[in-house]
């Protein structure tokens, strides 16, 4: 039977019941431990078989004349009889305040054994507090400062204090906590501290709260609307009492009621979390929290919002324009380039992409089209346009490069060019030149310029001799000849890139850096970066033209010295995005690069459910051989390690490698399977080879650090077993951020912060029906001759939006007036990264994006707003 709660849960194991045998056993046992209190009682009764048994005890336990146990029993019935309970609470009657039932947990008893002090508890105590410091300081910390600014009041709102209720006006400050509500007839705008804006209805009443980076807006009653702000970190999040709505630049409502809440988006994404599940709403989705709560349009939910008409219609205009921008044209895949042999030879990197130019333009005239037919498009774009504030143009900056673009060719190669041992590196720009006039081009755009802009001096270079240094600060100079134009900030660069050009010198071709970028080329190419990693890690290595010796030493112990490149590639084939990484060696994997196994079965996914927002897993070479190689590198370093290893494991009275690390297997995984708030849904899985002595050290290490802290007079930890069913399910409290629960199950050890996910865990590998086994996720996988990976990335946490437009209130925008609101982001399709573990490299390779809906829309967004990231931005907007 699927459980979709804990009530759920709890409800099947209260009604499962236990073999007739085990049964009696636990009543013989607890006969024998009641037997010491088999005094007569002050009532007859001496079985407790219903409630009329219970009822007919209730004045003797009124009166304190119960024996201990026999009071246990009676409340134990009462904590789950509410008609005894009623009894109970009769006239001059003693209440009982029912407190739920707690079996005792098993204390871990370890075996005992000889140490010889306690310093290693006290530092795994100081490491535990540290990490829930820093923790309680990025999460739960209160900020300094207002919640929030009164932008705006139709009507009248008020600030509850005590029995009073105070005006608010425009430009007033909400405090942490503050309760705010406006009046009947009356609307509000709230500016919260990120910039996100919250719109009251009538009769509606909020408070603010912030703990570290998340700010929370605590619904008590009625409607509100919310444009939140995009942010880098923490979450903008809206509890009412019975769920909780997560977001980051959106706009959405959130209605509650008597009845129970109804969340409806307008715009982008949202999730809300009830209990222990979690709904994803798009544009255009709706959600209740009750049946008696029905679904109306989303026109008449925010009916009472002064802004309705703006957000349909830009919705509406958005949808609009994605379709039109999914005609654009994209450039195809090169399979050559004919300026690897003009790059010098002792390139260091390598970054070849296609010329964008046309495709920037067409985007930009579909936008103007569009602009000059809706007015609503036109007073938005009014508030946008990066020239109001001083700033250039988006159709000058868009000019601009088009213009430019239209001199070069298919590609645009970005290379560093490594002058000595990495301590002068030269950027270099090449292309080629398909049309004549471009020489003029940039001298007119020179002598155009303001003589008063402190930029970088612009230099032409000529055949005739180099001037003298330039007065300016920094130079850039530009080679022109026929067929090519190279841009960098050193001469002497540009003038041995000139003589390549004209057959002197060997060009990076010729180099076998040169041959591996070639033979990224045959496959074809979109974006593509490579790196010579071979020659870093040998100028990493010397030290004023000297080996160091140490340094060397550490590269060998970790393997990095046997790095040779890096390749990484991005192409659109069929509509479809397609990225490839690959990192060579010399040789056979050594050291850290060799703690990735080789393809190989997995098992920890099948404990992952199909709708995880993400997950991440590994198969690593044996555990043990792992520390090995890492008590080795840090050795290397300091050779005290292997001392100081020792005495820490004497005190611990416990081998680190034979009681931790030989007991796990190679295999791990670590999901998001659930909501992200207020407690992260996470699951880790880890393979297990010996789960009792792995639970015996663990029971060792918290006895340790609970001596330690009592010596300090500090709250240690509980690690505590219960067993339910045939499961055994231990659980780590104490002075944590959350609690720690795990499990022992086919192999594998899962924990999570609460029992119920790792009940939810244990059910989903139970029935098959887990994120591995999903045919979803495995047509992901792109087609090779593996059967197997050694890692993998996945997630599908909703789409992300990246786009020119991209500002508060108008970003993942779609809709339509007339129903649905569709998300731009609905066709949006998980992603998988796989990595694959060989004899003398490391390959990743994916297929998909965020934005995976046609080859125009999945890249044209981000080039697009990568040009508005680079218009300069005023100091005081």
């Amino acid at each position: 039977m699927k459980l979709d709660s804990l009530d759920d849960a709890i409800a099947a194991v209260r009604d499962d019941e236990a073999p007739a045998a085990v049964a009696e056993t636990a009543a013989a046992r607890v006969r024998q431990r009641l037997a010491p209190h088999a005094s007569p009682d002050a009532v007859p009764a001496l079985a407790i078989h219903g409630c009329a048994d219970v009822m007919a005890l209730l004045p003797a336990y009124r009166r304190g004349e119960l024996k201990a146990a026999r009071a246990w029993l009676v409340e134990d019935h009462l904590g789950e009889c509410a008609a005894c309970r009623a009894a109970l609470r009769e006239p001059g009657g003693r209440r009982l305040a029912i407190l739920p039932w707690h079996p005792a947990s098993p204390q871990a008893k370890p075996e005992a054994r000889r140490f010889g002090g306690y310093a290693v508890a006290a530092s795994v105590l100081l490491a535990v507090g540290l990490s829930a410091w820093g923790v309680r300081q990025t999460f739960f910390a209160v900020p300094l400062g207002s919640r929030a600014s009164v932008q705006s009041v139709s009507g009248a709102l008020h600030r509850l204090d005590g029995g009073r209720a105070l005006p608010l006006a425009p430009g007033e400050e909400v405090g942490e906590g503050d309760a705010v509500r406006t009046a009947r007839g009356s609307r509000a705008v709230l500016r919260l501290r990120d910039g996100s804006s919250v719109e009251m209805s009538e009769r509606a009443e909020l408070k603010v709260t912030a703990r570290g980076k998340d700010t929370t807006i605590h619904l008590d009653r009625g409607s509100i609307i919310v444009e939140a702000a995009k942010r880098r970190t923490g979450h903008l999040l809206v509890a009412a009492s019975d769920c909780t709505v997560s977001v980051t630049g959106t706009v959405f409502s959130v209605n509650r009621g008597i009845k129970g809440s109804r969340v409806s988006v307008l715009e982008g994404q949202v999730r809300v979390a009830r209990g222990g599940d979690e709904t994803v709403l798009a544009g255009g989705d709706q959600w209740t929290t009750s049946d008696a709560v029905g679904e109306v349009p989303l026109r008449d939910e925010i009916a009472w919002s002064g802004d309705v008409d703006r957000h349909l219609a830009l919705l509406a205009e958005w949808k609009t324009l994605r379709q039109k921008w999914s005609a654009v044209e994209m450039p195809g895949v090169r399979y050559e380039s004919p300026l690897l042999s003009v790059m010098p030879e002792d390139t260091v990197a390598f970054a070849s992409l296609p010329n964008y130019g046309e495709s920037l333009a067409q985007a930009h005239r579909l936008f103007e089209e569009r602009l000059q037919q809706s007015q609503v498009l036109r007073e938005w774009w009014r508030k946008v346009d990066p020239a109001r504030h001083g700033a250039p143009s988006l159709a000058d900056v868009i000019e601009r490069i088009r213009s430019f673009s239209d001199f070069l060719g298919d590609e645009v190669v970005f290379a560093a060019v490594d002058e000595d041992h990495l301590r002068h590196v030269v950027p270099i720009l090449v292309a080629e030149v398909r049309r004549p006039g471009l020489q003029e081009f940039i001298e007119e755009k020179l002598a155009s310029a303001d003589p008063q802009e402190d930029r970088p001096e612009v230099r032409i270079l000529e055949d005739d001799a180099v001037p003298g240094p330039s007065a300016k600060k920094a130079g850039v100079f530009v080679l022109l000849r026929p067929g090519l134009v190279a841009v960098a900030t050193d001469e002497k660069a540009l003038r041995a890139l000139d003589a390549r050009r004209e057959g002197a010198g060997a060009g990076l071709d010729r180099t076998p850096f040169g041959q591996r970028i070639q033979e990224a080329y045959a496959g074809g190419v979109g974006l593509l970066f490579a790196a010579d990693l071979e020659r870093m890690t040998t100028a990493m290595a010397e030290h004023d033209g000297r080996r160091d010796r140490r340094q060397q030493q550490a590269l060998h112990r970790s393997g990095l010295d046997g790095l040779r490149y890096l390749v990484l590639e991005r192409k659109v084939v069929a509509d479809e995005s397609q990225t490839q990484a690959v990192l060579a060696f010399s040789g056979a994997r050594r050291g850290i690069a060799s703690w990735l196994a080789a393809p190989a079965p997995m098992g920890a996914l099948d404990f992952v459910s199909p709708h995880a927002q993400g997950a991440a897993a590994f198969v690593f070479k044996g555990p043990a051989l792992v520390f090995d190689d890492f008590v080795g590198l840090i050795s290397t370093n300091d050779p005290r390690t292997r001392d100081e290893l020792a005495r820490l494991e004497s005190k611990l009275d416990l081998s680190l490698r034979e009681d931790l690390a030989a007991t796990l297997g190679g295999e791990f995984a670590l999901a998001l399977d659930g909501p992200l708030l207020p407690t992260p849904a996470l699951k880790l899985v880890v393979e297990v080879y010996d789960p009792a002595r792995l639970q015996a050290s663990l029971e060792l290490l918290v006895t340790r650090t609970n001596d330690e802290a009592a010596s300090a007079r500090r709250p240690g930890l509980r690690l505590e077993a219960e067993q339910v069913g045939d499961e055994t399910y231990h659980s780590l409290r104490g002075d944590m951020p959350f609690e720690l629960h795990y499990a022992f199950a086919g192999g594998y050890l899962v924990a999570a912060p609460s029992r119920a996910l790792v009940m939810k865990a244990i059910r989903t590998y139970e029935s098959g029906e887990s994120l591995g086994r999903s045919a979803t996720f495995r047509s992901l996988f792109p087609p090779d001759r593996d059967a197997h990976v050694s890692g993998l990335l996945y997630q599908h946490v909703g789409p992300t939006v990246l786009s020119l437009l991209r500002v508060p209130g108008a970003t993942q925008l779609t809709g339509d007036q007339r129903r649905s609101f569709e998300a731009l982001t609905q066709g949006a399709r998980p992603t998988l990264v796989s990595i694959y573990g060989e004899e003398d490299g490391i390959r990743v390779a994916g297929t998909g994006g965020a934005l995976n809906l046609d080859g125009a829309s999945l890249a044209l967004p981000l080039l697009l707003e990568r040009a508005m990231g680079g218009l300069p931005r005023p100091a005081n907007p």
